[in-house]
């Protein structure tokens, strides 16, 4: 790089960063000229423990992420829902019967006569 190619890089530079100053200070303004003002509260906030509405904090509420049965049900297979297998075992459902095994014994009775 030549002489006159570094003294070129440096003033536009230099002007850059005096015109990012001066635009800042316009925008943002002179910062001993801030001015804040505070609304008084409404309630003074006291330093006493208060125990928690019960309506909302329920010691005895039920819990949303713990999986519940009612009964002797059980999720065997942890689907999330009591499939007819685990139905029957808890005692909920019986068991179809299946219509094979009575026509069976009928016509063996049949025969025999």
């Amino acid at each position: 790089m030549k002489q006159s190619d570094i003294f070129s890089l440096i003033l536009v530079a230099g002007i850059g960063v005096l015109a990012s100053f001066f635009i800042c200070n316009a925008i943002m303004g002179d910062p001993d000229e801030a001015k804040t003002e505070f609304t008084k509260l409404s309630k003074v906030i006291s330093e006493k423990l208060q125990a928690p509405d019960p309506e909302i904090f329920n010691a005895g509420a039920i819990n949303p992420t713990i999986e519940v049965y009612v009964g002797d049900c059980e999720d065997i297979d942890q689907n999330g829902i009591l499939d007819m297998a685990e139905l029957i075992a808890c005692g909920r459902e019986e068991a179809p019967e299946e219509e094979g095994e009575g026509e069976e014994g009928e016509a063996e009775g049949g025969d025999t006569d």
